[in-house]
């Protein structure tokens, strides 16, 4: 069974404490149903084209409840726990993987011309004119030296180079 969301808006400015979204539901390539969450810390809500809970909607919650629930380790403070899978959260994890997809693509993006040092949640930017390859070819010893500095000042409290094109004569400096 392959469920996917189609047709994604997402608004970063609507969403407070959950992820403020529509979304359309595809269930093995046809569009069955849609989804929301206004982004004020509520469910997200789903239905079929018409407006109610349609034979493929609940097709898909039970095929959710065959899953493996969802496991959260104690690194998220006291003990770890666990809750089922439900539609509603395969949806959120859907939607979640659609926005790091589109962020890496931006990071990757900004990677051609600029130096980037961070975590998963948030990174700096040290932006260039030029392509980075332009510069660490034309320029090696400036390059070198920029990476070194930017390394120094940045790469602290877990924080590291995100860039995965860079040459490693350049890493091991």
């Amino acid at each position: 069974m392959k469920i996917e969301l189609k047709n994604i808006k997402h608004s970063e400015w609507g969403s407070e404490e959950t992820n403020c979204f529509q979304a359309s539901i595809y269930l093995n390539g046809k569009k069955v149903g849609f989804c929301d969450n206004d982004g004020k810390g509520g469910c997200t809500n789903y239905c079929g084209i018409e407006r109610y809970c349609s034979d493929e909607i609940k097709l898909m919650e039970e095929y959710c409840k065959t899953l493996p629930p969802i496991v959260y380790d104690s690194s998220f403070g006291g003990k770890g726990f666990e809750i089922d899978m439900t539609l509603e959260h395969y949806l959120d994890n859907l939607l979640m993987d659609y926005l790091k997809d589109k962020e890496l693509a931006k990071m990757t993006k900004k990677m051609d011309k600029a130096i980037l040092i961070g975590n998963t949640r948030s990174y700096q930017v040290i932006s260039f004119k030029t392509p980075l390859k332009e510069l660490w070819e034309k320029h090696p010893k400036y390059f070198t030296k920029t990476l070194k500095e930017s390394l120094d000042k940045y790469a602290i409290n877990g924080n590291t180079l995100l860039n995965n094109n860079i040459p490693q004569q350049f890493l091991t400096n």
